[in-house]
């Protein structure tokens, strides 16, 4: 049956009052008040800025990995436990990078060694022999750059006959833990290295310390655990250079001869009682000079960045004319 039409006409008018209704709920265009221009444009509310106490706060700006600052309690923490633990023969591997691990994990004896690039036992016969029975002080230098923390510090023990050497301790976070990825132990004092104040130059003068350091040490480290330290802060080409390997140290997973590595340290800094040393202002280069019984000698030091975040490595060892 068909609707009447007076049924349908007054259906169709509420319709179209209902649609008129619901466009007239939302909100109304901003528009000119009178007098103003026509052709004038509305600029849109501004949000609320930083200073405005009705908005909503600001997130925490992230630290740049650049920035240089002070060390982070979490780093100086672990590496007062580090050391500790080092001391009493208590330090464990797992407190290591990984590249560390693969740089003192030498040699590589075991074909489970060779799968993973370091030996364990090794590692830890290693620490065991840095840190018997010795007492790091207190740091005398450190500084963060980034997820890097840098430190420098004097050590004593019964193998330094009442003397005291320094060491070098790099951390780095590793899986959102601080580990250690070199340290350096030498009975040579603590020397005078002038860096930039910037991240770049902090990172430098501390591996050209651990260089210099462990290149004039005499009895802070063994001769193995001494060439392998070496190693870590010197660059694969130089390396080659001072000390190319044999087929027996290619098989242990060296790319250099241990004794001859430390031959060529022993040649450049042995019987070192005291250094400087400063950064040139346009590159990763350094003045040092040691002072030696014969009197001084003076190196030109070049450095180059590593594949390990704020990594550098000696690249170039150059005797500077005498006169």
């Amino acid at each position: 049956m068909t609707a009447p039409r007076t049924f349908r006409a007054l259906a169709l008018l509420l319709a179209c009052a209902c649609t008129a209704a619901l466009a007239g709920c939302g909100p109304k265009p901003q528009g000119n008040k009178k007098g103003d221009d026509p052709n004038k444009k509305v600029e849109p509310t501004p949000a609320p800025g930083p200073d405005d106490k009705k908005g909503t706060p600001d997130a925490p700006t992230p630290v740049p990995k650049s920035t240089l600052g002070e060390a982070e309690k979490g780093a100086t923490d672990a590496a007062t436990a580090f050391t500790r633990d080092l001391g009493s023969g208590a330090a464990k591997t797992d407190a290591l990078s990984a590249a560390f691990l693969k740089a003192i994990g030498k040699p590589l004896e075991l074909p489970s060694d060779k799968e993973k690039g370091f030996s364990a036992d090794n590692a830890g016969t290693w620490l065991k022999r840095a840190g018997d029975a010795l007492t790091f002080g207190l740091p005398i230098k450190q500084n963060q750059v980034g997820d890097t923390v840098f430190i420098r510090g004097t050590v004593s023990g019964p193998r330094f006959q009442g003397d005291t050497g320094s060491y070098c301790l790099r951390l780095v976070k590793e899986g959102g833990s601080w580990k250690v990825d070199l340290l350096t132990v030498s009975s040579a004092d603590n020397g005078d290295v002038k860096p930039l104040e910037t991240p770049e130059g902090v990172a430098q003068a501390f591996a050209l310390a651990a260089f210099v350091e462990t290149a004039a040490d005499g009895k802070g480290l063994e001769r193995d655990e001494r060439a392998l330290a070496l190693a870590a802060v010197i660059a694969p080409e130089l390396r080659k250079t001072l000390a190319g390997p044999f087929d027996s140290d290619r098989a242990a997973g060296l790319d250099f001869n241990r004794g001859a590595l430390v031959t060529a340290a022993v040649k450049i800094g042995g019987g070192t009682s005291a250094f400087t040393a400063t950064r040139a202002a346009d590159g990763p280069t350094f003045a040092v000079e040691l002072t030696k019984p014969a009197g001084k000698v003076r190196y030109t030091v070049k450095l180059t960045k590593g594949t390990g975040a704020n990594e550098w490595l000696v690249s170039e060892v150059t005797e500077a004319a005498k006169g």
